[in-house]
């Protein structure tokens, strides 16, 4: 008995735009969960008390995230919820340190590397923005 010819492997035409999409999730993702710890400890430490701006930045970005399924970033609507945690402590950092340099801060490395994950997540949804008819 002859066997069946066998399909060509072809590569899903969607399959490049789900893996953008996957890529741009994780990485939001690992964003929203950098900028909540760093904030956690911040409000536990107290460094936030003198600084209302941030602290309220930082409350709004606490909001957005309970947004987020289990912190999880596995939708589009996660996404879009991941950008406005992004932006809001985004915010709360510019209210800390308007230049973002964080120099005489005890904690400047995480706050440079949350500023980063935001900025990059931010610069993820402009880059969606653009190429979206």
């Amino acid at each position: 008995m002859a066997s069946k010819p066998k399909k060509a492997a072809t590569a899903k035409p969607n399959q490049a735009a789900k893996a953008a999409e996957l890529k741009r999730f994780a990485l939001a993702e690992a964003a929203c969960q950098a900028v909540m710890q760093l904030f956690a400890v911040m409000e536990k430490n107290g460094e936030l008390a003198e600084h209302e701006k941030a602290r309220q930045y930082g409350q709004m970005a606490s909001i957005h995230y309970r947004k987020i399924r289990n912190g999880k970033v596995l939708s589009p609507g996660d996404f879009n919820a991941a950008v406005e945690l992004c932006t809001a402590g985004r915010r709360a950092l510019q209210a800390l340190d308007a230049e973002l340099t964080f120099a005489n801060w005890p904690q400047a490395e995480a706050l440079l590397d949350a500023e980063r994950q935001t900025a990059a997540v931010l610069a993820a949804y402009q880059a969606l923005r653009s190429a979206k008819p």
